[in-house]
């Protein structure tokens, strides 16, 4: 085999590879959908806070609930990392905190959606930029 043809077949590899990728990551189910047959799920602490309590406490307006806001969003993040398939970090090497500011610029503008969902919503946007591995060191 040539090298002209070694190189056609690499190409060919690639791209079917590629397109095996591509379908998959189509057929793969939203992040933000895994719920009960009926559509609905439990949340826990804040996640059942709206997003306007949550627009209040990250502004001071609701003392000592700050942590409880910070653990919450810190512990979905590491739950997604943990559940999402070919998942290593939601937040692609960004801090919780930009996670935060992001869920709260969302609750800003959706006030009567719950702090779970506002989270479903940002790790859906998140998908696709996600580290699949850890970083090389």
């Amino acid at each position: 085999m040539t090298r002209t043809d070694q190189t056609r077949v690499g190409v060919h590899c690639v791209l079917l590879t590629a397109l095996v990728a591509a379908v998959a990551l189509a057929l793969m189910p939203s992040p933000a959908i895994a719920k009960s047959v009926e559509g609905r799920f439990v949340a826990f602490g804040p996640g059942n806070w709206s997003c306007a309590d949550a627009v209040a406490v990250a502004e001071g307006n609701h003392p000592g609930s700050q942590g409880q806001l910070d653990g919450f969003i810190a512990g979905y993040l590491t739950a997604s990392n943990v559940i999402l398939r070919n998942t290593y970090d939601i937040q692609a090497g960004k801090p919780a905190s930009t996670a935060k500011m992001a869920v709260l610029t969302f609750c800003a503008e959706n006030p009567e959606v719950d702090l779970a969902n506002a989270l479903a919503v940002h790790t859906q946007r998140q998908y696709p930029d996600r580290r699949s591995v850890p970083p090389r060191r």
